[in-house]
């Protein structure tokens, strides 16, 4: 373990043990997970699952067209010209019943079929869909997101208002459960649209986002914004303490997450350690806050997707942590009235 990843987890587990004396409850790392934290997948978030399922469901105006089931690819027409991106339908879809929506943002240079792969995210009991970035006039084939230096200069705010439109007009979508994830500068692309297009989504939950400024420029805190990240303390790519890249100072990612908290009105943090098997992951949580904020901590991880299906990037990678169940848990916790297509 690197000396800046030992001080980090350091810091955070000095914080976990203090707290645990609070409450009565100590955590050792031999303990497993569920018997020593509450993380996405435990009897605590089981709790409030139960009562973000009584939250009923908003049917957009697709409900009742027929969809056919499986994993296509569709352009869409905007400003910029044709975009395109990959929507996987569940094979038990029906078109009366509303499902949830996972828009899915992929790294620079990526796209969204590798996104999907890698992540496994269309595995999910939910519509998910993955857009492609803009290639930009470089010619050299990689496609970015607006937030970053490098980004082509497409409104990727309006393609994604454009393509929600599109999707919740064409198929059966909660529009009080719509949600956006991604990774690297996907993740950062999730931080522009949480500022600039949130009356659209319930959560977001960025995974080793690139969090330049561009990311966060003119950005809107008003409003409180369910928001996990989950950033590993090893990522020589954006550094979980912040760094400089493409001409850019960025921030780390409890500097880029605080603006969350403090939107939220969130009082304090706690820190519990939730790896399995060995594993250093540290799940921080924002309490008494109007909205809930999350980071996990993932020691030595890389530029990675957590628990990835295939290659995600460079540097180590746990395979006993799930970026994929732990920002599925997080998302259908967090249901959320959004502004989607007029509602049957």
């Amino acid at each position: 373990m690197s000396s800046t990843t030992k001080r980090i987890m350091t810091a955070l587990l000095a914080t976990a043990a203090s707290a645990a004396l609070l409450t009565g409850t100590v955590a050792t790392p031999g303990m497993a997970a569920t018997a020593q934290t509450a993380p996405a997948h435990s009897a605590a978030a089981h709790t409030t699952s139960k009562k973000a399922s009584t939250i009923p469901a908003a049917p957009s105006a697709g409900c009742g067209t027929e969809q056919k089931p499986g994993n296509d690819e569709k352009t869409i027409s905007t400003e910029d010209g044709e975009r395109s991106y990959r929507i996987n339908i569940p094979r038990d879809y029906e078109l009366e019943t509303p499902l949830p929506l996972v828009l899915g943002f992929h790294g620079n240079g990526s796209d969204g079929a590798e996104f999907q792969n890698y992540t496994g995210l269309p595995t999910l009991p939910a519509i998910t869909v993955f857009p492609d970035g803009d290639e930009g006039d470089e010619g050299d084939g990689k496609r970015s997101w607006q937030g970053a230096p490098y980004a082509s200069g497409a409104d990727d705010v309006a393609f994604v208002a454009e393509l929600l439109d599109s999707v919740e007009s064409e198929h059966c979508i909660d529009l009080n459960r719509v949600y956006a994830t991604g990774k690297s500068n996907g993740g950062g692309m999730v931080s522009v649209l949480a500022c600039h297009l949130r009356d659209r989504f319930s959560a977001f939950a960025p995974v080793a986002g690139a969090y330049y400024p561009q990311s966060t420029e003119g950005c809107d805190y008003s409003t409180p914004t369910p928001m996990l990240a989950i950033h590993g303390t090893g990522d020589a790519t954006m550094h979980y303490e912040g760094g400089h890249r493409q001409g850019e100072d960025y921030p780390g990612v409890r500097e880029w997450i605080q603006p969350w908290a403090e939107a939220s009105g969130c009082a304090r943090t706690k820190e519990r350690q939730v790896g399995r098997k060995g594993e250093d992951v540290v799940r921080t949580q924002w309490t008494r806050c109007d909205a809930s904020v999350e980071l996990y901590t993932v020691a030595d991880g890389g530029h990675v997707w957590p628990g990835e299906v295939v290659y995600s990037g460079g540097g180590y990678v746990t395979k006993n942590f799930s970026a994929t169940s732990t920002v599925w848990d997080f998302f259908r916790s967090h249901p959320g009235t959004t502004q989607g297509p007029t509602q049957k």
